[in-house]
């Protein structure tokens, strides 16, 4: 068997070289025109009104493809765009090029930039700095002295916007300040419900623990009621993507407080709240009286669970925990450079929270109750900005 290649083309000319002599059981295969199959296209891409892939016509020029995409669109770098060419498959290696485009120039009719294209080149229009930024505000409320949506600038800072705020009320207690931001949020919702995930799979394990006898039993019911509990209170409390910032709690010049770490850079979407000066420290948990303990200048987190009747028979004294009032979080394992120590030794301030969990049994040797222990911190933080009513 002979297999031969043809011009079709110029066997139907006459031309003898191509025109061949069939024989007997011969068999013709005509192939389909690559052009036809797959017809020479160029792309678009980026900041115009319709970007994709478009037919290449015979001497097509960038600026055919940019207004067959529809033309460019607000948010497109009018100055210069980025035009690929990709080499054949048989030509040497290196040879893609990648050159930048005036396009202002080309747009405006100067053949020498207005670039002729190729079959397979892509065009991309760029988008201009910062426009993701167009736009952009932070709501402030509470006690400042003109609460509104401002817009912002990129990478203005916290103390910036409290200016043009007109600055605080006399009623302003800054150390509570409140920062919120969607997109803190939004990873705390997947933190929560990964925790979530676990806590329910924990209960389905403790449900499968054996009752030998009646405190065995006993145990293995007090653990799934906490696991209850800690789903319904993580259930009915969403993060709130609170960003802790430090601010003192009498700002007397901004340009002081804009020289400290404090002074936070802004995103659009943020919310700051400015709290009313508040004069107790909340206690909760696993406490005879959880209630709000009227503030006393110097005392220490342990006389405040004193004033609240102290802990119950069935409180974890050692992972007891204190939410400051500016949203940091002091407990015995924190390793925060702010802190290290007992945190029921530490002095507190207006607005701080105590919160003392329930001590989790030992009903497997499975260290579970760090989980719970997470879950508390989590519906506790979420529940102290509840408390604020700028």
């Amino acid at each position: 068997m002979k297999i031969f290649s043809v011009d079709l083309r110029e066997a139907l000319a006459g031309n003898p070289v191509n025109n061949i002599l069939l024989e007997p059981r011969d068999r013709i295969l005509v192939h389909r025109n690559p052009a036809n199959v797959e017809p020479p296209t160029v792309y678009l891409k980026g900041e115009v009104a319709k970007p994709g892939r478009y037919p290449y016509a015979a001497n097509m020029r960038v600026e055919d493809l940019v207004r067959v995409g529809g033309g460019l669109k607000r948010s497109a770098d009018p100055e210069i765009a980025d035009l690929t060419r990709f080499a054949a498959a048989n030509a040497p290696s290196g040879t893609n090029q990648r050159m930048e485009v005036k396009l202002a120039a080309a747009l405006s009719g100067d053949a020498s930039e207005d670039v002729a294209l190729r079959n397979g080149d892509v065009l991309t229009i760029r988008q201009i700095p910062q426009w993701t930024d167009l736009g952009a505000t932070v709501k402030v409320r509470g006690e400042v002295q003109h609460p509104a949506a401002y817009g912002i600038e990129p990478g203005e800072k916290l103390s910036s916007v409290l200016r043009r705020c007109g600055g605080f009320t006399d009623q302003a207690y800054p150390y509570g300040a409140v920062l919120l931001r969607p997109q803190v949020g939004e990873l705390q919702m997947t933190s929560q419900l990964e925790l979530v995930q676990r806590i329910k799979t924990e209960e389905t394990y403790l449900k499968s623990l054996p009752e030998a006898d009646a405190d065995q039993k006993s145990a293995k019911l007090t653990a799934i009621a906490q696991t209850e509990t800690a789903l319904q209170q993580l259930e009915s409390t969403s993060p709130i993507g609170r960003v802790v910032i430090h601010m003192p709690s009498n700002i007397k010049n901004l340009d002081s407080f804009a020289k400290s770490s404090g002074d936070v850079t802004l995103q659009n979407g943020d919310e700051l709240i400015i709290p009313k000066k508040t004069n107790y420290v909340m206690v909760g948990g696993q406490v005879y009286n959880p209630t709000a303990v009227s503030y006393t200048a110097g005392r220490s987190a342990k006389w405040y669970l004193s004033q609240a009747g102290g802990t119950t028979q069935i409180a974890d004294k050692r992972a007891a925990f204190v939410i400051r009032a500016d949203g940091s979080v002091l407990s015995a394992k924190n390793n925060s450079n702010f802190w290290s120590g007992d945190p029921m030794s530490a002095v507190l301030k207006p607005g701080d929270t105590i919160v003392v969990p329930e001590k989790a049994p030992k009903v497997s040797p499975r260290n579970w109750a760090p989980i719970l222990q997470a879950a508390q911190v989590a519906s506790s933080v979420a529940l102290t900005v509840a408390y604020i009513h700028p």
